[in-house]
């Protein structure tokens, strides 16, 4: 095909060009299926498949964000978010991630933060009373744009009909994350309304995941396809608010590890800032750059690390064997506890972040502590654990490059990030595994802005932990043998 070397040479760089023009450069190559040895590797391949269920249904996400930004724009609406506590906080504050929403809590909602115990000067700022008194609202107006959803399909069919009937009732635009099953149920009951959007996906309820020997299904698969949807469509959102010529000033949030200098001028005025050019882009643009990158996350989270898998599951379904407890540590909205598919195999501590005062109560020897966090390295957690004399599985994103200035947590204080492993404590009770996330959580970079938007956090917890839990189940139906 190629006469010479420099006919080879300028088809590289032509084909170079053409992959960074289509947006599909290395840095968000499409990653293969993975090879099946592992319970886990099927949910791994579920994700893989679901992103590009969403590229697929692309087009239908970018009608639905054109008119949320039209509603937004021209009628100084603000964006909401509803649903069970784990879809509506999605949105709402993401470190990192630059979410610009605010969460709708009305009478009889199954949403709301979480309840905390630490002393108020002790902690961020986005955990304290005066933060949730700003981002939640009882009532949404005529003006407003409602992202619905629900992780939670036992919270869905209690509450999406009322949540509908009262958003209706108040005029606002919905667009509601779910099933096309509960899209039907809408139209059923509210018939096609110009105000109630769907963005749908086929994932059934309950699990997802087959293991022989095991009664039922496992690994809810529900969470990864509404968020899939949730972020694809924030990504063209701003795709869509560009081409209007504006930018929510709110949207430009920061991550903890840099100066907070965006944050608090913004975060009391949801205005369009004009500190900034505002450069258009094209429909799908930012959402397929978007699911490029998710899709590089999920695909490089096993490759090297497929030993560590197996050893975590090992003492995960060691630790059931032997009547022992296994602890899941959990951050940013990983609240796998009571979902349909979830086999119930931990004791579950939510949104602690790198301190978890009630394991210093409980934990045991031989227990097992399995830390799903964020960026950092929890030191405190560590010594619990140590103390107990029992295991700790960590889970965490490396940094390329440690932040110029530590960033502080509330109680725990200042926060380690290391760029790698050899860097922490080495024990035979440990165990470390790279997230692989964006070091600093966000990807999707807005054209003239000086900062990323959009997290990846929380698909790559989603998959380590449930590949976890798939592992460990197949080697307690296999001890069981």
């Amino acid at each position: 095909m190629f006469n010479t070397p420099s006919t080879f040479r300028l088809f590289r760089v032509v084909s170079l060009l053409l992959v960074i023009v289509l947006g599909i450069g290395e840095e968000c190559r499409a990653a293969g299926p993975t090879k099946i040895v592992q319970a886990g590797d099927h949910f791994v391949n579920f994700v893989l498949q679901e992103i590009e269920q969403t590229r697929k249904r692309l087009p239908g996400i970018t009608r639905a964000a054109n008119l949320a930004a039209d509603r937004i724009v021209k009628l100084d609406g603000e964006l909401l978010s509803a649903g069970d506590q784990s879809f509506s906080l999605e949105p709402v504050w993401r470190a990192g991630g630059i979410a610009f929403s605010r969460q709708y809590t009305p009478g009889g909602s199954s949403a709301g933060f979480p309840k905390l115990d630490s002393p108020k000067d002790k902690i961020p700022y986005y955990r304290t009373e005066e933060f949730v008194k700003h981002f939640t609202v009882k009532k949404a107006t005529a003006k407003d744009v409602v992202l619905l959803g629900f992780e939670n399909e036992k919270e869905e069919r209690k509450h999406l009909l009322p949540t509908v009937r009262q958003l209706l009732g108040d005029k606002a635009l919905i667009i509601f994350f779910g099933s096309a099953n509960a899209a039907a149920r809408l139209e059923q009951e509210f018939g096609k309304r110009d105000n109630l959007l769907t963005i749908t996906h086929t994932v059934p309820d309950g699990g997802i995941v087959s293991v022989p020997g095991w009664t039922k299904k496992i690994c809810s698969g529900r969470s990864i396809a509404n968020r899939l949807y949730l972020w694809s469509f924030e990504a063209e959102l701003i795709g869509a608010f560009l081409r209007r010529g504006k930018m929510p000033g709110i949207l430009l949030s920061v991550t903890y590890e840099s100066p907070q200098i965006w944050n608090m001028p913004l975060l009391h005025d949801y205005k369009f800032i004009p500190a900034f050019n505002v450069t258009p882009v094209k429909e799908g643009e930012l959402g397929n750059t978007y699911l490029g990158h998710i899709r590089q996350i999920v695909g490089r989270i096993l490759p090297g690390q497929r030993k560590k898998f197996q050893k975590a599951a090992k003492w995960l379904a060691e630790a059931a064997r032997k009547k022992r407890t296994s602890y899941a540590l959990l951050i940013h909205g990983l609240a796998p506890e009571g979902l349909p598919g979830d086999p119930g195999l931990f004791t579950v501590f939510s949104e602690g972040n790198a301190y978890y005062p009630q394991l210093d109560k409980v934990i045991r020897k031989n227990d097992v502590a399995l830390f799903v966090g964020y960026n950092w390295y929890p030191p405190r957690l560590a010594k619990t654990v140590d103390k107990a004399d029992a295991r700790q599985i960590l889970c965490f994103t490396l940094v390329q490059e440690a932040p110029p200035k530590p960033a502080v947590y509330g109680e725990v204080g200042e926060l380690y990030h290391p760029t790698s492993f050899d860097q922490l404590p080495q024990a035979k009770n440990r165990i470390y595994i790279d997230l692989r996330f964006a070091q600093y959580n966000a990807v999707l970079k807005i054209p003239g802005y000086p900062i990323p938007a959009l997290e990846t956090s929380s698909f790559a917890e989603d998959v380590v932990y449930w590949h976890l839990v798939a592992d460990t189940v197949e080697l307690i139906v296999k001890d069981r043998d």
